[in-house]
């Protein structure tokens, strides 16, 4: 049997289990907390914290839910015979060219964000309704290549690797993963908010997992798989704030210039908090923390602390050994833990600020793993070409049967299982995971979770190379936007919870709420890449 019949079977009995597999800890209730709140900010805060958590096993199945979505989306691209030609223009079977880019972005809406919303708000029977309907595209997707032999790509369009030949080249399956994750996160954010969702996927409070408790380390993460140092581009040699390479310094002008939209978004919302006497449970990330800061800081230690990429995971490890020794060891988890609180500020806001070491660590880590994938994509064009530099090497490309592609994912997969075990050992003889001090084993279970999620839309690229030439046009569009996915989804969350009631609200009242959101978000997001599109097109007219 071909590599291509062995990954077929193997996604369609990674379905089935999907939707038969019985889920532990399904039924576990929130423990109640605390006097009982009277106002209704307090009311709000008891609601959506002190959450006892769930499982790896649900949480992953629930977030797998949008790589399989995407690669339906490409299935169905297959199964209708559209498909990439050379020129970067999508066409019919019939080589008409398919030019509605809005037909494209609600199926991929249909796709993407709608079963993610059903897997999150009801995982019990939305999540394998979801599954069964998105693994049936798949199987028709499967027999419409059986039946053709044309699926491979044609000269000139990009694989899920990008182009392969140059470095610091666009890398389709991390802006797939990058948008995926935000457009996950942006749900989560207000889908919490309602009875509907439950309450088990919530954010833990001292230690648990939960599928909110994913958002904080995957963007840290993101940010770090695609970052200058991950990605090998030289430092910026650009003048910021009237301060020349040069200058002393400048190391530091550099890290402010990157960080202030961050620093000014996490005070704009620690004034709004307070303002509108929004929710927000302290035991998150403290009194006036958030979780701007939280990234301004590492993304701030980042650009200072300069570490070459090849040893970025040793020194981001032997960081997390440090940070979890003075946890366990020195006290500093109990402290995080208590009650307690003084009036100095960094005692106001100890969460956020004795995380950071953890959160540093997984960036740190993070950028090890990506310098990774950008010299093994790299070194994937090398074996390629090298090994066979003739015409038939070249038909392969693009493949199912291509092996150094297949291999490279093995790879990637191996490396995952590594960050698993590493994970539930820490987890079970360390200290349970903890997203409120970002332990050890909280750390681990972003690298596997987070690589283990990068592993399945690779697979689903590969599945359906001719599907469309990078992703899909919803997840590219949120990729360049996604500084406004996330202000928007912020903004719309704000609004719904001051301008009504949400623990009054009926389930499809939710349900309708939370659409409307994504819709909103997902709206806006188009919006301004078509402005911005369209102004950079007139500028170069000119």
């Amino acid at each position: 049997m071909t590599a291509r019949g062995y990954a077929l079977r193997i996604a369609l009995m990674a379905a089935l289990l999907l939707i038969m597999c019985p889920l532990p800890a399904w039924g576990a209730k929130a423990a109640a907390k605390g006097a009982i709140p009277s106002t209704k900010r307090e009311r709000k805060e008891a609601f959506v914290s002190g959450n006892d958590g769930t499982t790896f096993t649900e949480v992953s199945a629930i977030v797998a839910i949008v790589p399989l979505g995407a690669a339906a989306r490409r299935a169905l691209d297959v199964a209708r015979g559209i498909r990439m030609n050379a020129k970067g223009e999508t066409i019919t079977g019939s080589g008409a060219k398919v030019t509605s880019a809005a037909h494209g972005i609600v199926a991929d809406f249909v796709f993407l964000v709608v079963p993610a919303v059903a897997a999150m708000m009801s995982p019990e029977v939305g999540m394998p309704a979801a599954a069964g309907i998105l693994s049936l595209v798949l199987h028709v997707g499967f027999r419409s290549i059986a039946k053709r032999d044309d699926w491979s790509f044609p000269d000139g369009v990009s694989s899920t690797f990008g182009d392969e030949s140059k470095p610091h080249a666009p890398r389709p399956y991390l802006a797939a993963y990058r948008a995926a994750m935000t457009l996950a996160t942006a749900i989560a954010i207000l889908a919490i908010d309602f009875h509907a969702f439950p309450r088990r996927l919530g954010k833990t409070r001292h230690h648990g997992i939960g599928l909110m408790d994913v958002g904080s380390g995957s963007f840290v993460l993101a940010n770090a798989l695609v970052s200058r140092e991950a990605r090998g581009v030289p430092p910026t040699k650009e003048c910021h704030f009237g301060v020349e390479p040069y200058c002393l310094g400048y190391n530091l002008v550099v890290a402010l210039h990157n960080t202030l939209p961050l620093l000014i978004c996490g005070t704009v919302r620690a004034v709004m908090v307070y303002a509108f006497d929004y929710q927000q449970p302290v035991e998150e990330y403290g009194v006036y923390w958030n979780f701007f800061f939280t990234l301004a800081a590492v993304c701030a230690a980042g650009q200072l602390v300069k570490i070459p990429p090849k040893f970025s995971a040793l020194a981001g490890a032997l960081v997390l050994a440090a940070h979890q020794h003075f946890l366990t060891n020195r006290g500093i988890g109990e402290f995080i833990r208590g009650d307690t609180r003084g009036d100095d500020w960094h005692l106001l806001n100890k969460e956020g600020a004795f995380s950071l070491p953890g959160y540093y660590a997984l960036y740190l880590m993070g950028v090890g793993v990506g310098n990774l994938l950008e010299r093994s994509v790299l070194a994937l064009h090398d074996a390629r070409t090298s090994s066979e530099g003739d015409k038939a090497s070249k038909a392969k490309h693009g493949k199912a049967g291509d092996k150094w592609a297949w291999q490279w994912l093995m790879r990637l997969g191996i490396l995952a299982g590594w960050f698993w075990g590493a994970a539930l050992a820490c987890h079970s003889y360390v200290e349970p995971v903890s997203r409120q001090s970002a332990n050890a084993a909280y750390v681990l279970w972003m690298m596997a979770f987070n690589v283990q999620t990068l592993c399945a839309f690779v697979l689903g690229a590969l599945l359906f190379p001719s599907a469309f030439g990078r992703t899909a046009k919803l997840l590219d569009v949120c990729n360049r936007r996604l500084l406004v996915v996330f202000l928007v989804a912020n903004a719309s969350t704000g609004i719904v919870n001051v301008s009504t009631d949400t623990m009054e609200m009926t389930d499809v009242e939710a349900w309708v709420a939370v659409f409307v959101h994504m819709a909103a978000t997902c709206a806006a997001a188009v919006a301004v890449d078509s402005l911005l599109a369209s102004l950079k097109g007139k500028v170069k007219a000119e």
